[in-house]
């Protein structure tokens, strides 16, 4: 194929084909797209370099407290040093309401809030465990659990990947301790989010379709908790094999997934504060539309869809910003703003972290024909976005 063969099956412009021919770098939505016009996996065009050289990064600076909290330095006796903020006070149920309003600040995008309080908790996790004694073991384990699960999701969300990660390796060992699987499975479902991020897309779908084997249950006996698990394994993998362009195994994940979902009707409440149920999975359905290169189906299989009850804003704002991105694909840029625009009305922070909503907002200035809009200017100022 040429170059403008290539590119015109892509939908790319022939310049970018030339920049990654000639060793350029390329976001990964432009790989899977080179992917797909070519059916091979979008990780072909992924090889191991060193990354180039960058100025001094003020975020290193900002997270330091809740790095060190998280993944503290280790002395000579192999002990990590962390202090506490408590001195010698133990107060599980104090810690545990302090854990319930981080939760809640979380929720409401809150994250300066977070980002002031989870290292103090963090550390009275840790301080609660070592001294709690062997009685109150399981309930501090599953306090810090909890609390460093949060902190992951946080992380995530910031896009502090690498230390989300390691938060929430964290919480899956000590969720294994106490034998709790819906936590644990949370903790794991987390790593997968991260790790979709990075572009770790073999590693994911390996990963939860392995864990989603053994947390298998008999649909027929299975509590809400066991199915939301399950479910959600499944839709990581699903989500994994969409991006790395095997659209076969992720319809056939996103069927089982189905299946989890069909006895539980509506939404079910996570132990990691999301939900699973039919809407969820017709959520990621929708979502795999479009990764898959089929906005219209995207807006199709949106238009029936509305937001379960039990559902988080984060997870139905997740959806809103794919409709966006469909919307811009299929020449339809006043729809995607009006969207954007109210995600943020409701989540300013939370959208300010998202890489798609940014993306849209650049393809929207890309395809006018004339100056922006006042709301097109608008939301390419809060975005940090140059015309």
């Amino acid at each position: 194929m040429t170059q403008e063969e290539v590119a015109h099956a892509a939908n790319l412009s022939v310049g970018v084909v030339k920049k990654i021919e000639q060793g350029g770098s390329a976001r990964l939505e432009t790989l899977h797209q080179l992917a797909r016009a070519l059916g091979v996996v979008t990780l072909t065009f992924v090889g191991s370099t060193s990354p180039e050289p960058r100025e001094a990064d003020h975020d290193e600076a900002v997270l330091s407290d809740i790095r060190s909290a998280i993944n503290p330095p280790l002395g000579l006796s192999g002990r990590p040093v962390y202090g506490t903020a408590d001195g010698d006070e133990l107060d599980l149920a104090r810690l545990n309401r302090a854990v319930n309003a981080m939760t809640d600040a979380y929720h409401s995008d809150r994250y300066d809030r977070l980002a002031g309080f989870l290292p103090a908790l963090i550390r009275s996790a840790h301080h609660h465990v070592e001294g709690g004694g062997e009685a109150q073991r399981g309930e501090t384990l599953r306090t810090r659990a909890n609390i460093v699960g949060l902190a992951g999701r946080y992380l995530i969300q910031v896009r502090a990947h690498d230390l989300a990660l390691v938060a929430l390796h964290m919480s899956l060992r000590d969720a294994l301790e106490i034998g709790d699987t819906p936590l644990a499975a949370a903790a794991v479902s987390g790593q997968a989010h991260a790790m979709l991020r990075q572009g770790r897309f073999d590693e994911v779908e390996r990963l939860c379709a392995s864990t989603a084997q053994e947390l298998e249950p008999q649909i027929s006996k299975a509590t809400p908790d066991q199915l939301a698990a399950w479910g959600w394994m499944l839709l990581r993998a699903s989500a994994a094999a969409a991006r790395n362009n095997r659209p076969h195994e992720a319809r056939e994940y996103i069927g089982m997934a189905a299946a989890a979902a069909g006895p539980l009707h509506r939404e079910h409440k996570t132990v990691d504060s999301k939900t699973f149920g039919p809407t969820t999975v017709a959520l990621k359905s929708a979502e795999n539309a479009l990764v898959g290169g089929n906005p219209s189906k995207t807006l199709e299989l949106s238009a029936s869809l509305t937001r379960d009850a039990n559902m988080t804003g984060e997870e139905w704002d997740r959806h809103l910003l794919d409709e966006a991105r469909a919307h811009v694909q299929t020449n339809d840029p006043d729809k995607a703003v009006g969207l954007l625009l109210d995600i943020r009305q409701r989540s300013p922070q939370w959208l300010r972290y998202q890489q798609m909503a940014r993306d849209t907002v650049r393809d929207v200035i890309t395809l006018r024909v004339r100056s922006l809009t006042e709301h097109q200017r608008q939301l390419a100022d809060f975005m940090g976005i140059q015309e």
